[in-house]
């Protein structure tokens, strides 16, 4: 189906999906058709133009209705809101008059009481197995549920109702909850005709909303990776910032972000906001790094506001330390030597986006590599531009002086650590601009390899050349050198797993997909054999359907889940897991003869 948005005689985007249907596969529901992922960030926009232009609470709950009818197809929706006299939800919209009537209910009654008590949002994919979330009679048996929470008050609650079970899915919680935010703040901007003052403790109100939603996506303490270690500053502005930076893990590489929206507050917030989404579908099919800024620029371009643009750095770290990286108009990457305090100021070619369409062949990569202790330091303009009282720009030149004078200064104290760098610079910083109030959003991400990696290395090399307890020791000198050190730690779980010391191999196995960020269908097969070695079966059963979800075939996964389904008396279960994986491996001795007995038992 094919939505035309117009609104005010201005034509919108179009959104397009297809009409979805649930459908039997291998005995399991799934969903077909529905909203892709290159929907999502069109809808999103569209739901926020959609909200701020509602005047009245009467249109602004109207929209609603009709967004979530055109989006999620649904059968019936409901809007709720709290009266705090009465201390119930009471019904104010819903799509159709429903048999039975909605009711009044209490703050954790039924699936929107839920909601609201919790504010977390409600998914039952098929309500015949909630049977306390629904009043008899009802038709409803797939639903979506989310708080409308604002100003830290939970003022309703939103559903999205089917009578199909396993009608909705994840992707759709996700569009829900943007929708329930955007109504929040909406909410907000009608009311404003009440007073000045009031409007503008609501506007402070809203800014602190979406501040809270834009830190969901702006991480500000990373854990370290393969021994490197990360310092992080965001410093918006105003409560919400048109600055981005991420670090996205990969297991054998992570890709760190950093970009620079034009403009200033709410509408350069979502512009991050769709930046992270389409990162996140992106960095799945990019080939390269100048793959990664193409397809970026050319999915969010179309969407983006005349005149608005951003810059963007992107720098992806191999496990040998070696790292490429390509620019899209902003500052300078720098890489410092601890040893010897030099910086390399390094560029490449590459117009920011948002500007025009782009070539890969626009962006140039470049590569380098990180010796123990050297850093690598992403920031964004704010920092060079800022003035202090003498009305003197910090400059990009004072920024590497900073933190060459801050290295020297921690290198005669001893060790030097990113967090002790980062920290630094920003005490220097703050001294030269000292009470100017800032002119830019400030954020800085600063990536140093580990002064111990190449030691943790050598000893890691040597445990692998020795045997038994030798190789143990070995390799947990090098863990206590570098702890992120992902090899080691993936080789020490090892042999605590073939020694069944099962216990802290788990602890270990954490740690690795911890630090790396993912986890192949083996490593998550062997977590879920240790947790049930030691009777930890509900754990095992999550880990082994998560490596059957990275590789369905797994027949060692799907034989210790199939046992652990008869430990609870569901030999039906166990068998479709045996069947499906016997699909994937037609001839697998092991998964045949279970598979044969499972089916004369049954």
């Amino acid at each position: 189906m094919d939505i035309a948005l117009h609104t005010l005689g201005v034509c919108m985007i179009d959104i397009k999906f297809g009409k979805r249907k649930v459908v039997s596969y291998r005995g399991a529901r799934m969903v077909v058709g529905g909203l892709t992922s290159r929907n999502k960030i069109d809808i999103l926009l569209y739901i926020s133009r959609e909200m701020a232009i509602a005047s009245t609470e009467s249109e602004l709950f109207e929209r609603v209705i009709e967004l979530c009818q055109e989006i999620f197809e649904a059968d019936n929706i409901h809007i709720r809101s709290f009266d705090p006299q009465s201390a119930l939800l009471l019904p104010l919209r819903f799509l159709k008059a429903s048999d039975p009537p909605a009711r009044p209910l209490k703050a954790g009654e039924g699936f929107s009481g839920t909601a609201f008590q919790s504010r977390k949002t409600i998914f039952v994919a098929d309500l015949s197995e909630k049977p306390e979330f629904i009043d008899f009679g009802e038709l409803t048996r797939s639903v979506i549920c989310c708080p409308i929470v604002a100003r830290e008050a939970a003022l309703g609650t939103v559903s999205i109702e089917k009578e199909i079970p396993y009608f909705y899915r994840e992707d759709d919680v996700e569009i829900l909850e943007a929708l329930a935010a955007q109504m929040a703040l909406a909410l907000h901007e009608v009311r404003l005709v009440e007073g000045l003052n009031e409007a503008r403790r609501r506007i402070e109100s809203d800014l602190k909303l979406g501040r809270a939603v834009q830190s969901h996506i702006i991480q500000q303490k990373l854990d370290p990776w393969n021994g490197i270690h990360f310092f992080c500053h965001y410093a918006p502005m105003v409560e919400v910032s048109g600055d981005y930076l991420n670090v996205f893990r990969h297991g054998k590489n992570i890709t760190a972000v950093i970009a620079d929206v034009s403009g200033h507050g709410v509408g350069a917030a979502l512009v991050t906001m769709a930046l992270h989404h389409h990162l996140g579908q992106c960095l799945e099919v990019a080939a390269s790094l100048p793959d990664l800024i193409y397809e970026i620029n050319r999915r969010i371009m179309p969407n983006l506001p005349d005149g608005v643009y951003f810059t963007m750095q992107i720098v992806r770290l191999y496990q040998d330390f070696t790292y490429s990286f390509v620019s899209a108009g902003h500052p300078k990457l720098l890489h410092f030597n601890l040893d010897t305090g030099a910086c390399r100021a390094l560029d490449s070619t590459g117009l920011p986006c948002g500007l025009v369409d782009v070539r890969r062949s626009d962006y140039q990569e470049q590569f380098g590599k990180l010796e123990p202790g050297d850093f690598l330091v992403l920031l964004t303009d704010g920092f060079a531009e800022q003035r202090n009282r003498a009305n003197e720009q910090f400059t990009p030149e004072r920024i590497i002086s900073a933190f060459q004078m801050e290295r020297e200064f921690l290198l005669e104290r001893g060790a030097v650590s990113a967090t002790q760098l980062g920290s630094g610079f920003l005490s220097r910083f703050a001294g030269y601009t000292r009470e100017v109030q800032p002119e830019d959003d400030l954020s800085l991400l600063l990536l140093q390899r580990s002064t111990e990696s190449q030691s943790a290395e050598v000893l890691y090399e040597k445990a692998r050349r020795s045997s038994g307890q030798t190789a143990f020791a070995l390799a947990r000198e090098a863990y206590i050198r570098e702890p992120s050190y992902l090899k080691n730690l993936y080789f020490m779980a090892l042999i605590l797993y073939r020694n069944k010391e099962f216990e802290p191999a788990v602890e270990l196995l954490k740690e690795y997909i911890q630090y790396g960020g993912e986890s192949s269908d083996r490593v998550l097969y062997m977590l879920g054999s240790c947790l049930y070695q030691l009777s930890r079966f509900d754990e095992a059963k999550a880990h082994f359907k998560k490596s059957l979800s990275a590789n369905h075939g797994l027949a060692e996964a799907a034989l210790m889940l199939a046992r652990i389904y008869l430990k609870e008396k569901r030999p039906r279960r166990a068998l479709k897991i045996v069947e499906t994986a016997y699909g994937y491996n037609p001839g697998h001795a092991r998964l045949k003869e279970a598979l044969q007995k499972l089916r004369r038992a049954a």
